[in-house]
Parts: structure tokens; C-alpha cells; sequence
């Protein structure tokens, strides 16, 4: 859900700070009050194109910033995390997500959880968290593609289209190697070339690890003679001459013997130190001996090892950035070589493979395409029962399915279409001209398929154009039906359906030091009536018309009691 939603600086808007709540809220206000500027200010987070002519007179930047709360066992978070996942942003603490967007009349930005990312990312978050039905917005609903996704929501074919891409993907993997077969027209000359390279990889014998051993053995043997050297000097310091270490330390052995017959402890042990101290130095001029003799100063040797390293160095050149590369070139021509020496036998398997995957991609194809056709008719007729609720009592609804191009969504599409009155000429929906059909449509769409649609914040403008009465009291429940399953924003002028929600804010204008400035602000029970009050006619002296809307509230669970104190909520703005 959307909790929270703080707009600084936005045309008429100077500050303003809004707690949503769960399920229905009803936004009010007189014509003109700024409902529009709310409602895209919402847009204008979620990514649609911002001119700097929204930014509030003497001001430098404007700022929007709404937090969403998402439910853990619910599929937004999932589709959002995954999302953020994929761009590198932080992931939602706790199923919260913070998104925050500044304009300056030079450039905009975007954050998602603090974290600077695109404006195609905010769009793309805008079509998981929050639809808009409403004049002039785009409407999912209005895709022929979304309308698909619909169909197979509806019909519960979501396994049929996950194996139905694997099919597809299936398929055109075998047919992209298929064709890169058929490209891949080697000439007798070019075959050549490929044998005398594999025969060059393999003549070298490479091994992986070869080219690390042989730059340590080189080291030793270009310095062999310097190291025979110290190594000669440090173990005839140690052991040999007159003045070698050991030989020097023999009086220091004699004084600590004598200190130990006079004071056993500590001079026992201080001699043993003494005396392992002298064989760890003899043991050392012992390893130095040893080393000394296994050091080669052949020249041969050197030799030899340069010219190894040299034909590495070629080969690398030549084949790969080092000898795992050469050696992955030398696999590579190898297969190339084989497919070249049996490719009758490679192309009919990879035409056989594309034929099997084919088969496999129509099959399911025809599946999801039977399920699509069952459940078409019942979709629609369930659309149409709520549009005949909706005030469309003679309305007809279709979706008609029409063969597509085979793809990873199968082998259909499908088109919804409307004709809101009795003879008139079903029409595609989005060739619908009236914004309030279309919401209406919509809400019966929701209402319908309420329970598996993912997207977890409805708004919906307009959707009382052209109603009342009786149809007007059904579009209210309709929408309190949506809200059980969903947050819903309803932007209204009727009374009936401002009852129905269970937050009520009103939208209205002040004057602050000649300015005109935008508020908004959570009704309290009170408030509610006199709101509702005013939306029925009454200029604020009518006792009859405050009783009605006491009556519509109580038929909703929501009246004060006649002689309860205003509660502790916003009062609206100016006063009723």
C-alpha cells in the first residue's frame, strides 16, 4: 500500500504531507481545488515526463517522495525486489520502498531506497506498485498485451505460459544453431588454416599450469651463479673459518655450563636454548649446502627454458591471453574441425532438433489456445454482470480471440471491446472515448479478477462521470469490493461513494499572503458530514442536508453519533 505521500513545491502545491490508509480512501474537493495536481504528482514520481513549468513560482526545485509498505506474502514484493535486484539498488527493509523524485528546471532525479537509479527503473516500479484509471493516463487495461495477461489470469493458465516461453526459447536456440550451421561455410583453404593452428596448439604439448612453473625456474636459473654465491657465503659464516658464527658462539656455551653448575635453574635452561640456538644455525648451513647443490647453472638449461617460454608467449599471441585461452582455442577448432569433417550428419540433427522443438513449442501452443477459448466467453460474461451492476444494464462486452504470430506467449491475441449501449457496434476498448466507461470498465476488470491481480494500489479518476443514484450506491460497493483485496484511491464528486470509503481527504485551495496554495487533508467524522454535506448541494446552513449525510455514513458503519465531539482528525480545509 501507499502510506505515505509528501509533495514540496509542485505548482500550486507548497508543502504537503499525506498518511494514506489501508483499504478505500475517497479524495473530495470542490472543481478546481487541485485533486489533478495530487494525482500526478503520483504520476510524476512514478516516471511520467516532467516539465519544469510544475516547479512552484520561487522556487528551484520541487520534490515528491512516497513510501510503500508491501505486503510479505504478497506478489508486488516480490516483483519489486527482483526489479531493484536487477538495477543494483538497495532492497526494500522490511517491504518498505522509498522512492523520491527532485526536478530542477535543468534535470531531474530519481531515488529508490535512497539509491540514485533511472527514470526507466521508476517506470517500471509505477507499472508493479500502482494503476491509474483516469482522463488522459495511461491504462494497462487499454493493451491488447495486457488485456492477454488478463485472459490467462482469469483462466489460470499462468503454467501454460511459463511452459509455453520455455518452448519458445527452446526453439529459437535450436534455430539460431541451426542457422549459424548453415552460415558457417568453411572453404577447402579456410579448413586448412584451421588444421595447421589445431596441429600447432597440439605440437606445444601445453599443460595449464605450465607457463607459472616454467617463469619460476627461469628466475632461478638466469640467477643461479649470484645465488650459488650467497648461498656458498652464508653457510661459510655459519660453520667454516675461523671466525664462523658457530665456532664463535663455543665461550658463551663454556660460561653458561659453568652457570649452570653454579645455579642448575635457570642456567640448564638458558644453556639448552643456547645450545638448540647453534644446531638450528648448523641445520641451516646443512639446507644451504643442499640448495647450493641443486642449483644448475647449465646455460643449456637457461636456454632451453627461454625458448619454451618464447613459444608460449607466440601462442598467445596468436591463440589466447594465456594457455587456459590457447587451450580453449585448440577445443574450439577442434569441434569446428569435427563438425566441418561430419556436417550432413551435424545438420540434419540440429534441423531434427529445430523440428522437435517446433512440435513441442506448437503443442503447447494449442493448449494454452483451448484454454484461452474456454475461457474467454466466461470472462466476459462475468465483465458484463458487473458492468450491468455499473449502470450498463444493456451493455455488451467481449474478448475476442484472433490468431497471432506463434511467440513465447502462444499463438493468440485477444481484444476486449464494448458497446455501452443497446445498438451500438462492439468497439476495441481502447477506441472508447468517454474516460468514465473506461474506468467503469476497469472497475468491473478489478472486481473480477480482484483476487490474483498483483498490483496493490488502484486510483481511480472519474469514475463517477455520468452515474448516479441507484448505479452510483452500486459503483461504491464495487469499489469497497476492490478495496478488500487492494488499497483504493477514488478521486470522486459523488456523495455515495465518498460514504463508502474508509478514509476521507478533501482537497482545497487557501490564500497564504497573496499565493494560492494547495492542501489536503484526512477528514475527521465530522468533517465527513459536512464534506458530504456540501457534495449533496448544501451551502453550509442546511440541517436536512447534514442529517442525509449523517444517514449515508451510518449505512456504512462510519457516522458520528448526532451529539459526538469532532474527533481527533484534520478538520477541512476552511471549515465546513
Amino acid at each position: 500500500m501507499l502510506q505515505f505521500l509528501a509533495i514540496r513545491n509542485l505548482a500550486t502545491i507548497e508543502s504537503l504531507e499525506v498518511v494514506f490508509r489501508p483499504g478505500f480512501n475517497v479524495v473530495t474537493g470542490e472543481t478546481g481545488a487541485g485533486k489533478s495536481i495530487v494525482l500526478g504528482a503520483l504520476q510524476t514520481l512514478l516516471g511520467e515526463r516532467a516539465e519544469k513549468s510544475l516547479i512552484r513560482a520561487g522556487a528551484d526545485a520541487c520534490e515528491i517522495t512516497a513510501r510503500f509498505r508491501l505486503d510479505a506474502a504478497g506478489p508486488a514484493l516480490g516483483s519489486v525486489e527482483a526489479t531493484l535486484a536487477a538495477a543494483g539498488a538497495p532492497a526494500c527493509e522490511g517491504g518498505e520502498l522509498l522512492l523520491r523524485r527532485v526536478i530542477t528546471a535543468g534535470a531531474t532525479q530519481v531515488f529508490a531506497n535512497c539509491s540514485p537509479v533511472t527514470l526507466r527503473l521508476m517506470r517500471t516500479l509505477g507499472e508493479l506498485l500502482l494503476d491509474i484509471h483516469g482522463p488522459n493516463d495511461h491504462q494497462s487495461l487499454l493493451s491488447p498485451r495486457c488485456q492477454l495477461d488478463l485472459l490467462d489470469t482469469f483462466g489460470g493458465h499462468d503454467g501454460l505460459r511459463r511452459q509455453c516461453q520455455a518452448a519458445h526459447a527452446a526453439a529459437a536456440a535450436a534455430r539460431h544453431r541451426l542457422d549459424a550451421l548453415r552460415q558457417d561455410q568453411v572453404s577447402p583453404a579456410d579448413a586448412e588454416i584451421l588444421r595447421h593452428q589445431l596441429a600447432e596448439i597440439e605440437r606445444a604439448g601445453l599443460r595449464p599450469d605450465e607457463e607459472g612453473e616454467l617463469t619460476a625456474r627461469h628466475r632461478v636459473a638466469a640467477n643461479a651463479r649470484r645465488l650459488l654465491e650467497l648461498a656458498s657465503q652464508c653457510r661459510s659464516s655459519l660453520t667454516e673459518g675461523d671466525d664462523a658464527v658457530c665456532d664463535r658462539l663455543g665461550p658463551l656455551v663454556r660460561q653458561l655450563e659453568e652457570l649452570a653448575g653454579l645455579i642448575p635453574d635457570p642456567g640448564a635452561r638458558l644453556l639448552a636454548g643456547l645450545e638448540g640456538a647453534i644446531e638450528s644455525l648448523r641445520e641451516l648451513a646443512g639446507d644451504l649446502e643442499q640448495f647450493a647443490a641443486g642449483l644448475d647453472s647449465d646455460e643449456g638449461e637457461l636456454a632451453r627454458i627461454e625458448e619454451r617460454l618464447a613459444l608460449i608467449h607466440g601462442l598467445r599471441r596468436r591463440y589466447g591471453a594465456d594457455v587456459a585461452g590457447i587451450l580453449e582455442r585448440a577445443a574450439a577448432l577442434r569441434g569446428r574441425l569435427d563438425d566441418m569433417e561430419n556436417r550432413h550428419e551435424v545438420v540434419a540433427a540440429a534441423e531434427a532438433a529445430v523440428a522437435a522443438a517446433d512440435a513441442e513449442l506448437r503443442a503447447v501452443a494449442e493448449r494454452l489456445s483451448a484454454g484461452r477459448a474456454k475461457a474467454a466467453p466466461r470472462l466476459a460474461a462475468a465483465i458484463a454482470a458487473k458492468l450491468g451492476r455499473l449502470g450498463f444494464a444493456r451493455g455488451r462486452f467481449e474478448a475476442q480471440l484472433a490468431a497471432a504470430p506463434l511467440g513465447p506467449h502462444g499463438a493468440d491475441g485477444v481484444e476486449f471491446c464494448f458497446a455501452p449501449n443497446p445498438g451500438e457496434a462492439v468497439l476495441p476498448l481502447r477506441k472508447i472515448a468517454s474516460s468514465g466507461e473506461i474506468a467503469r470498465v476497469m472497475l468491473a476488470v478489478k472486481t473480477v479478477l480482484t483476487a490474483a491481480d498483483p498490483v496493490p494500489v488502484l486510483v481511480f479518476d472519474e469514475v463517477d462521470a455520468n452515474i448516479g443514484g441507484r448505479v452510483a450506491a452500486t459503483v461504491a460497493a464495487e469499489l469497497a469490493a476492490v478495496a478488500a483485496r487492494h488499497q483504493v484511491m477514488c478521486i470522486t464528486h459523488l456523495p455515495q461513494i465518498a460514504a463508502a470509503g474508509t478514509a476521507h481527504f478533501q482537497v482545497g485551495k487557501q490564500i497564504v499572503r497573496g499565493r494560492t496554495r494547495t492542501t489536503m487533508a484526512e477528514l475527521d467524522p465530522e468533517g465527513r458530514v459536512g464534506e458530504i454535506a456540501r457534495m449533496m448541494g448544501d451551502s453550509g446552513d442546511s440541517a436536512t442536508a447534514r442529517a442525509h449525510a449523517r444517514e449515508m455514513l451510518a449505512g456504512q458503519g462510519t457516522a458520528p453519533a448526532a451529539a459526538r465531539p469532532p474527533g481527533r482528525g484534520c478538520k477541512p480545509p476552511g471549515g465546513t
